[in-house]
């Protein structure tokens, strides 16, 4: 994982400012659904002792529940959902003679329940962990969570009990809400069960994520990411199919584009007015180029295709004025590409440029732009001819990156989406690929453990690919998961880069990238299936 002193390239000039005609767009009202969900169980158990350590039963009366002092109550909803909480709590017993000091735990795993937020170190703000905690001074009274939370399970433990009454609750709610609300989605048919299970899953994933924008987790952070939009759009082409959402942030990320060309990575939109980071990541720019041209065929809105075309355009002159003499956009330390910091990046990037040439050059041809669509065309055939000399070790069959030469999957990944090699090297470079790193095992995160299934089924390794999609979340599903999480270890699935779980996000958008897989490859894979 990268460390914090390479994590973020912050623009020197401030805040990147907004273009006030094409935030009006962006701005436009979207108004959310909503949907109540009641909990499906509940159970009580003892609030100084481990989860792991009772038998816990669970019940589906969900009635009144009265708390005795050393007690607290466990709501399981079934399902991870994002919105608001409310219950109704009155006492019982002798009249109150001191408030209820109520504290609330909302989480997304059972894992969660019994961790210490006061002992979590994280040099990411604490004040993500969702815990509340709040005195009721008289009951009855409806208790209700004003802060939007991202859970499966709420925990509700009385802190210093009066010893003379006890609080009952009832008629627990939590009010779910989504761009999409319950639109459904026709499911896979056919195929083994777990592989429907993960397309379910994926869909409940992306679902949550679908709020005022595509916000990359539920939980933490709650932002619209550059990377994280185009891989859920992408999914939500082939499942939701709506285009609204996706038209609103490409506007939003437009609407921020600097003079140079620049975008932000990401951008802030619970404010009242949207604002952009201050960061700036070269490879995230190239990804609203493809975003762009993804949307344009995907949708057939032209309208906006036309509309952000020249922001587009200004994206790609400036990475294209990058480019060295020979046709290489060579190291830089303004990228992402993914979380691991563990190998060199330039030839991913080389690639990730590839793609962005060829997506300005669908645009071209989207707004019929004869012209534009040439530059694109001479720029494609100059960085295409460039990774192939200077990335590609025909010796090894194996992309390289970097002045030591550096053999990544990674690299391999990027570079084969790219599409650079003749026909005749493909196949070549996938074995040596298969070869060289143990695919199951390799990758950490869902994004590229995404990115290297698709390469696999692009190139009719499909069994492979499979593989990779069940070593990785097949061990999420097993344990019950029900949305995808951000961030997992299959060897260590209490893993967080983040010091604890409580900041891990179990719902979180590019996680949902499997069921974009499987639904543009299920007519393929379909004859290879046995019916269950």
């Amino acid at each position: 994982m990268n460390d914090t002193q390479t994590k973020f390239q912050v623009i020197d000039e401030g805040q990147f400012r907004a273009d006030p005609s094409l935030l009006a767009v962006a701005q436009e009202q979207l108004p959310l659904a909503t949907r109540q969900v009641t909990p499906q169980r509940v159970a009580v158990i003892q609030a100084d002792v481990s989860l792991a350590e009772q038998n816990v039963t669970w019940r589906t009366n969900l009635d009144a529940v009265t708390l005795q002092p050393g007690e607290r109550l466990v709501y399981d909803l079934g399902t991870v959902v994002v919105g608001h909480f409310e219950v109704a709590i009155e006492s019982c017993g002798s009249p109150m003679d001191a408030p209820l000091l109520l504290q609330a735990r909302f989480a997304e795993r059972l894992l969660e329940v019994d961790l210490d937020a006061s002992k979590v170190e994280s040099w990411l703000p604490l004040a993500w962990i969702q815990d509340d905690r709040r005195h009721v001074e008289l009951l009855p009274a409806t208790v209700t969570y004003e802060r939007r939370y991202s859970c499966r399970y709420v925990v509700l433990t009385p802190v210093g009990q009066s010893l003379k009454w006890c609080p009952r609750l009832t008629r627990p709610e939590f009010t779910a809400t989504s761009a999409v609300g319950e639109r459904p989605v026709a499911p896979l048919t056919g195929g083994p069960a777990w592989l429907r299970r993960l397309d379910a899953v994926c869909i409940a994933t992306l679902r949550n994520t679908m709020q005022a924008v595509y916000e990359d987790g539920t939980k933490r952070d709650r932002r619209l990411w550059l990377l994280d939009f185009r891989m859920q759009a992408k999914v939500n082409y082939v499942t939701f199919k709506d285009r609204t959402l996706a038209r609103r942030c490409l506007y939003l990320f437009a609407s921020f584009a600097d003079d140079a060309g620049r975008l932000p990575a990401d951008v802030f939109t619970r404010f009242e007015t949207p604002q952009a980071d201050d960061l700036y990541w070269f490879d995230y720019q190239l990804q609203f180029v493809m975003a762009l041209a993804e949307y344009g065929v995907a949708t057939g809105d032209l309208v906006t295709v036309r509309a952000l075309e020249p922001i587009a355009s200004r994206a790609m002159t400036l990475a294209c004025s990058q480019l060295s003499a020979d046709g290489l956009m060579g190291a830089r330390t303004d990228v992402f590409v993914d979380w691991s910091t563990d190998c060199d990046k330039q030839t991913a990037v080389q690639a990730l440029l590839v793609q962005a040439v060829r997506a300005w050059q669908q645009i071209a041809q989207l707004v019929d732009k004869p012209a534009l669509g040439t530059t694109a065309t001479d720029w494609l055939e100059t960085v295409v001819g460039a990774s192939l000399v200077q990335t590609y070790d025909a010796e090894q069959h194996l992309f390289v990156s970097g002045p030591k030469r550096e053999v990544s999957l990674l690299t391999q990944v990027y570079m084969l989406l790219a599409d650079v090699l003749p026909v005749p090297e493909r196949q070549r470079c996938l074995a040596a690929m298969r070869a060289r790193f143990e695919l199951t095992t390799a990758l950490v995160t869902p994004s590229t453990q995404g990115l290297l299934a698709e390469v696999l089924f692009k190139y009719g390794e499909t069994d492979a690919a499979l593989a990779v999609l069940k070593a990785y979340w097949g061990p999420q599903l097993a344990q019950g998961a029900t949305t995808c999480a951000e961030v997992f270890a299959p060897a260590d699935p209490d893993y967080s880069p983040y010091g604890s779980p409580l900041l891990n996000s179990y719902c979180f958008g590019w996680g949902s990238y499997p069921a974009y897989l499987l639904r543009v490859n299920w007519r393929a894979l379909g004859a290879r299936f046995p019916s269950d």
